[in-house]
């Protein structure tokens, strides 16, 4: 781990200080200023994705370093639309999950920029790219919209002390995953769709293409559940979305970075 003593970092440093505050804010009586540091992050976070992009001179979501920044900037757009949908409060854990993001980006990855690649040229890059940055923090959020669910061990039941807040944690984690899933899927078919002009094959068992499908395997898992059993088993749904979760933390570094898994898509 090193400090990034440059514009950008010192950039994802002031949003991270910004989304701590609001973190801490957020559950004392002062929200209305955990809400200002909340959004002060965002203007920040925005401002690293924007100075990368004109220090590197290309749309900055070639490698896991500009991956982390513009799913940093996307996360409070993303929930205020998920407010306005649901109604529901989750600026605090909206705020923890953006600091969470960035300490890979502030910390860990590097920095240097890099020459877009020519398999990376094409039109087709921002919208692909651009659907898994925002499916994949959306999914990010699910999951952790789903933590209420872990307390009900049995069935959820009308007669459940907390049935009125479990059901509103599963209705807030299940739409904003649906929207993930849909979002992924058709960064998926952008992808064959990238890959049959670029490889000549619609698909070639890849290991980050895998790992892409088995992500989206996990999460149809879900809404196959859901469907199926309602909110009867709480836990279990919540189990699931913790580990597509899992499943899109490992697609997105050990699958990157990892020698053991070296293919067409590894631009980490």
């Amino acid at each position: 781990m090193s400090v990034k003593w440059t514009p950008q970092g010192l950039l994802i440093y002031a949003t991270m200080a910004a989304f701590l505050l609001a973190v801490i804010l957020l559950k004392t009586e002062r929200k209305a200023l955990g809400r200002g540091f909340w959004f002060s992050g965002f203007v920040f976070a925005t401002a690293a994705v924007i100075f990368r992009g004109i220090h590197t001179g290309h749309t900055p979501m070639q490698n896991l370093f500009e991956f982390f920044l513009c799913m940093a900037a996307f996360l409070w757009p993303l929930a205020q639309i998920s407010r306005y949908q649901t109604g529901s409060d989750t600026d605090f854990q909206d705020a923890l999950l953006g600091l969470v993001i960035l300490v890979p980006a502030g910390f860990v990855f590097n920095e240097d920029p890099r020459m877009l690649p020519p398999a990376l040229q094409s039109p087709l890059f921002i919208p692909h790219v651009g659907c898994y940055v925002a499916a994949y923090i959306i999914l990010a959020r699910s999951a952790f919209m789903a933590i209420p669910l872990f307390s009900c061990a049995g069935p959820l039941t009308e007669s459940h002390p907390r049935f009125m807040e479990l059901s509103r944690a599963d209705a807030v984690s299940r739409q904003t995953a649906a929207m993930g899933f849909v979002l992924m899927t058709v960064g998926l078919f952008l992808g064959s769709l990238w890959g049959k002009i670029c490889w000549g094959h619609y698909w070639q068992w890849d290991p980050k293409e895998m790992w892409s499908l088995a992500t989206w395997f996990m999460y149809a898992a879900y809404f196959h559940l859901r469907l199926r059993n309602g909110i009867r088993t709480p836990r279990l749904l919540a189990i699931l979305l913790w580990l597509g979760f899992l499943f899109v933390v490992l697609t997105l570094t050990w699958i990157n970075v990892s020698r053991l898994f070296s293919g067409m898509h590894t631009y980490a």
